[in-house]
């Protein structure tokens, strides 16, 4: 009677553990956004959400600036303004989700939408600029505050 006892416990505890293994899950996405993964990453996401970030630039004799601001929340704005030929300007105003999408943060996901995703690749971060390559354009942009 004692070893069928045993036997059925046995048998419990490796069915009970089979079935407490199976249910974890494991959640890869934040890591690479984990500021406390070092002291390095941490500056470089203090340093990026510190400033407003603008570059300007002359398209078909129209006048364009972006703004660009990161927050530590791990959202933004992303403001376009164009000064037309004819005088008249206009201003976008986006907001998105952003999360550095590689281990060495030098890639930023930019989500405005569920169907609107900006890559924002090859970040180099300095005390004055960010130049990079977002949605396949070269990019230099320039603290203005």
């Amino acid at each position: 009677m004692k070893t069928r006892l045993m036997k059925y416990f046995g048998i419990a505890v490796v069915l009970t553990t089979m079935i407490s293994l199976t249910s974890c899950e494991v959640s890869i996405g934040s890591w690479y956004d984990d500021d406390d993964y070092s002291e390095m990453y941490y500056r470089t996401t203090r340093e990026l959400c510190s400033r407003t970030w603008q570059e300007t630039w002359v398209q078909d004799g129209e006048y364009y600036t972006q703004r660009l601001d990161f927050y530590e929340n791990r959202t933004g704005t992303d403001i376009i303004r164009v000064e037309h030929r004819n005088g008249y300007v206009t201003e976008d105003r986006y907001r998105f989700e952003w999360r550095w999408d590689n281990s060495s943060q030098t890639c930023i996901r930019m989500v405005y939408s569920p169907s609107d995703v900006s890559y924002f690749e090859n970040v180099w971060l300095g005390s004055n600029f960010l130049k990079g390559v977002l949605d396949d354009v070269n990019v230099n942009f320039t603290r203005i505050r």
